[in-house]
């Protein structure tokens, strides 16, 4: 699963499942999609497929608002730098500040990803008390046992960081 589907699955669950109360926001680096002329991860497709449609006018830029018709939010995709992967509004106030990440190809590829994504969290994540750091990976067993393993962890507890483990369905 790449990055992109990673952030794009965590806001149609939580628009879909009337898990937030505004627009969810999911910033994605352009290399992610395409380079040159080599795309790499079709964003509108990807959405299309899943009852997504481009809703703001701008149909020659994959970054824009998408909309399904039984919902009052949108995913909004951008590539702003330093917001964080996906953000969402949650409706007890609080906020999810998300670093998604993929595993590279081969084996082991969890620990390297998820430990760049706590990283991150630790360095560019608002230090505010409504504000939920977030590591989303895709699900493997090996992401889960190490889900589980660092989310015992003091350290962990201490700087509030939550694990999602991401499946394709």
């Amino acid at each position: 699963m790449q990055e992109p589907e990673v952030s794009l699955r965590i806001a149609m669950h939580y628009i879909q499942g009337r898990k937030t109360c505004a627009n969810v926001n999911v910033s994605i680096d352009g290399a992610h999609v395409k380079t040159k002329e080599t795309i790499h991860f079709d964003i509108e497709g990807f959405l299309h497929e899943n009852g997504y449609v481009k809703c703001d006018g701008l149909d020659h830029r994959w970054q824009g608002e998408y909309g399904c018709p039984d919902s009052a939010y949108r995913i909004v995709v951008s590539s702003k730098p330093g917001v964080g992967d996906v953000t969402i509004a949650l409706p007890d106030g609080k906020t999810l500040f998300i670093e998604s990440k993929k595993f590279k190809s081969g084996s082991g590829g969890e620990y390297p990803a998820m430990r760049e994504a706590i990283g991150q969290l630790m360095t560019g994540c608002p230090d505010h008390p409504d504000v939920i750091p977030v590591v989303a990976v895709p699900y493997s067993s090996k992401s889960a046992e190490l889900a589980q393993k660092w989310s015992s962890s003091k350290r962990m507890r201490m700087a509030g960081i939550r694990f999602m483990l991401v499946r394709d369905d």
